[in-house]
């Protein structure tokens, strides 16, 4: 969890499909956040197997599903916000590129999703400071290893 508070609305229409995917896949998101940190890249490695990667439009319709659903995603929770919007594109055979890292200076933790290594609604003076720390893209072959 970050002590930086983005707070995110909606910025397009939702179709209620959307809205019902990205509720569907939040009590698989309360259960992942709360598993240690090398659990976590683990299982997500492996949801991200076999998906190709999803593009900005899929992203930002995931980010914006999942905070309209969502009070936690919305708010502060940007662990529980990236790994929604991965799960989200998930239930569309893609992933994105998702972060979890660190600054110093002072200490701070934040979680975040990119596409072609570009953060997706994140702001760039905010991101130049983060080293991802956990990273799990997306992975067309069935058998990759894990990174």
């Amino acid at each position: 969890m970050s002590d930086i508070v983005v707070p995110l609305e909606a910025r397009q229409r939702l179709s209620a499909t959307d809205r019902l995917r990205a509720f569907l896949v939040l009590p698989l998101v309360f259960l992942l956040v709360r598993q240690q940190p090398d659990r976590l890249e683990h299982l997500l490695t492996r949801l991200a197997r076999g998906r190709k990667a999803a593009d900005r439009a899929l992203v930002e319709r995931g980010l914006d599903a999942v905070v309209s659903v969502s009070r936690r995603c919305a708010g502060r929770y940007c662990l529980d916000r990236a790994t929604a919007t991965a799960l989200f594109c998930w239930t569309y055979g893609k992933w994105p590129e998702w972060h979890a890292g660190a600054a110093i200076d002072p200490f701070r933790a934040h979680a975040w999703v990119c596409v072609d290594g570009e953060p997706v609604r994140e702001p760039a003076s905010l991101m130049k400071y983060f080293v991802p720390m956990l990273s799990v893209g997306p992975s067309t072959e069935v058998g990759a290893p894990r990174t």
